[in-house]
This record gives C-alpha cells, sequence and structure tokens, in this order.
C-alpha cells in the first residue's frame, strides 16, 4: 500500500515504463497499484467514496482490481471527481459538450507526470516503434488554441515528443487551413519524406471533401501513417470508419495497414491503439483490434447487470486506468465493445436502450449527492 502521494506516483510512473515482465508480474503489480490507487482515492476523493460505499466496496472489504466500483462517465458533468481541491489542479480537461452543451465533463489533474508518461510511452509502442521522429501534420487545434481540451494536449505532446522540425499543426481560426496543408503534402511527396497526419475523424471528413472539390489525390511516401484519433460525437456528417478509411486509401495512397486508430477521452488518462502498427513491426499476424497498454484494464459487462461477458459478447466497455491516480481509477464508459483473444472492437456509442445499467448507476450516484 502506498506511504504517500508521491510514493504512489513514482511507483505508477515505473510501471508505466516497466516493460519486460511477465504477465504473471504485469497482473499482480497492476493489482497492486489499483488497490493502493483506490485506497488513496477513497480517502480524498467525497463523492467516490460515497458512491464505493453505496456498492459496498472499501479498501478493507475488496482485493482485486475486477471488484473496484466503477463510476459512469456521466458524473464527471455533475460532480468533482478529483482527490484534490479543483482550484490547486495544475490543469483541467472540459470535454466538447457536444451531447449537452449545459454541462460538460470536467477532468481535473494534480499534475501532469503521469498523464505525459502514458501518453509518451503507448505512442511510442503502437505508433512509431521503429523510429524516434517523424513529421507530424495536425488537422486539430493545439494546446494554445484550445488549452482545455485533453485532445489538444495529445497533439501538442505528440509534436514536441515526436515531431521533426517541419511538424506543425494546419487548424487556424477554427477551420483546416486546406492551401497551406495540401503545399505542404505536396512537398513531403516530392521530397519522399514520410509524414504523419494526423486528426479526429470530422477533420479527415473536412479534409476529404476539400480534395475532392479540387480533384487532387496524393501519393503519399512510404512508411507514412494517418492517425484517426475517433470523434463522430455531435457532428453533422458521419461515415462508417470502412468508408472513411477507404476514402483515405483513395486519396493519400495508404493502406489498411498505414492507418491507426485510437481510443480516448476527457475523463480517462491513457488511450488504446489499433495493434496493427505493432503487430507489422514485432513480425506478427496483422489485427486490428484495439490493445490496451499494460497500466489499463479493460472488461465488456453486460448492459444491464453489468456482471463481466465472455470473450465475443456485445457489452459496455469499463476502463481501468492507472493514470487516473488522481480522479477515478474505475470507469464505466457508454461505449459498446467486443473483446477477443487480440484485444477489443468498439461498435460504438450504446444506444439509451442498452445502456439500462449505466443509467442505474448515474441514478444511484446523483441520488448520494441530492440526500447528502
Amino acid at each position: 500500500m502506498f506511504k504517500n502521494k508521491n510514493d504512489l506516483q513514482q511507483n505508477i510512473l515505473k510501471f508505466i515504463s516497466k516493460t519486460k515482465q511477465t504477465d504473471y508480474e504485469t497482473n499482480q503489480l497492476f493489482n497492486e497499484l489499483a488497490m493502493s490507487v483506490f485506497h488513496y482515492q477513497f480517502q480524498y476523493n467525497q463523492p467516490y467514496r460515497q458512491y464505493a460505499k453505496l456498492k459496498r466496496c472499501t479498501p478493507m472489504t475488496i482485493t482485486r482490481w475486477q471488484e473496484l466500483p466503477l463510476i459512469p462517465i456521466q458524473a464527471y458533468k455533475h460532480l468533482n471527481l478529483t482527490t484534490i481541491d479543483p482550484s490547486e489542479a495544475m490543469d483541467v480537461f472540459l470535454s466538447s459538450g457536444t451531447t449537452d452543451p449545459a454541462r460538460k465533463s470536467h477532468h481535473y489533474l494534480s499534475s501532469l507526470g503521469i498523464w505525459e508518461q502514458s501518453m509518451v510511452t503507448g505512442f511510442r509502442k503502437n505508433v512509431l516503434p521503429n523510429r524516434d521522429k517523424i513529421t507530424i501534420f495536425a488537422l486539430f487545434p493545439n494546446q494554445s488554441e484550445n488549452p482545455n481540451s485533453s485532445l489538444s494536449r495529445y497533439v501538442s505532446t505528440a509534436i514536441s515528443h515526436f515531431g521533426t522540425a517541419n511538424s506543425r499543426d494546419f487548424f487556424e481560426n477554427n477551420k483546416i487551413n486546406y492551401d497551406q496543408l495540401l503545399k505542404a503534402l505536396t512537398q513531403a511527396s516530392l521530397d519522399d519524406e514520410p509524414i504523419l497526419l494526423l486528426g479526429a475523424s470530422f477533420s479527415f471528413v473536412h479534409l476529404l471533401n476539400y480534395s475532392h472539390q479540387i480533384n487532387q489525390r496524393f501519393e503519399l511516401p512510404s512508411q507514412s501513417i494517418v492517425f484517426d484519433t475517433g470523434g463522430f460525437k455531435g457532428k453533422s456528417k458521419t461515415v462508417s470508419m470502412a468508408e472513411l478509411y477507404d476514402d483515405l486509401r483513395d486519396t493519400f495512397g495508404v493502406t489498411r495497414q498505414q492507418i491507426v486508430n485510437m481510443y480516448g477521452m476527457t475523463e480517462i488518462s491513457s488511450q488504446c491503439y489499433d495493434r496493427n502498427i505493432f503487430g507489422e513491426y514485432h513480425q506478427n499476424p496483422i489485427h486490428h483490434e484495439k490493445q490496451s497498454p499494460h497500466w489499463v484494464k479493460i472488461q465488456i459487462l453486460d448492459p444491464e447487470t453489468l456482471h463481466p461477458l465472455p470473450n465475443g459478447e456485445r457489452g459496455l466497455l469499463a476502463y481501468y486506468d492507472l493514470a487516473n491516480w488522481d480522479s477515478c481509477v474505475a470507469i464505466l464508459t457508454e461505449d459498446m465493445a467486443i473483446q477477443n483473444k487480440y484485444g477489443f472492437i468498439l461498435l460504438g456509442r450504446a444506444k439509451s436502450s442498452e445502456a439500462k445499467g449505466c443509467s442505474i448507476a448515474v441514478d444511484e450516484l446523483l441520488n448520494i449527492e441530492e440526500t447528502k
């Protein structure tokens, strides 16, 4: 068990950085750290403590990460789920508010060291396992333009850690600077310089529409990567992932193997990635399921009972993230998924009729606050 806050942070950082260990060692240490994080959050995160008590979960009654009380992700819109005074947070990430403009999720971070270590380690392993740097062209606002966006911080961190001197973002005045971007893409093709084209799904939709309007296609240099961060929610136009990736392939001359998709959100501190680039680098069979890093565990739960489901069955994604050490370690998302031996496949947001268990959890949590 942790001795103090600094010890807890250091132990998590060491675990994230440690890669050479057996599955047994990883699972044992994950469980120990998850229990330490829960003990810390139970002590200092008052709303989470109240919810845990309602679920009859305390540091004295549970011993396995699978037993951790899952906070419904909607709670981040209603409560300050933090172990610190919000006024003392080093940063706060706010959700976009597309589904509920009146309420945005607030994710307070007391420090950024673990968030950044999680991001850098996951990115290096799953996106750039075979190189230190690549030219990154971003189709999303950077941190200075959008300071409370976790994705904007992600973009700026990717460029600062992994981008060459030619890297930059092309999002200006709330829109993509298509002229500058197309010039940069053309020059990269002429120089045969691999690039990583990074953007949210809707950014690629708009870029593809513009490219079609001017009838321009590209043949990106070999070893280039198209990095889709996801995020169609609340946008005016949606297309299926298959349609989007077919269009990216035809317009930019890339294969499906060169396209990687990320799973992340405001309320969690770690990301999951398609495993195709990782698999190719390690000369393994190529699969496009997402794999979670060793400091994250997932479960697929029955949408009504919230009981774990076996591999192959559709259910709600539960996310256990050690990097969420100063908010809530166990989160019940509203995303449907299927797990198999290779990882998990996202199926989209749960319909209201599907997420009965999640709705009950939200009601229970809010009733606690109302009756205090």
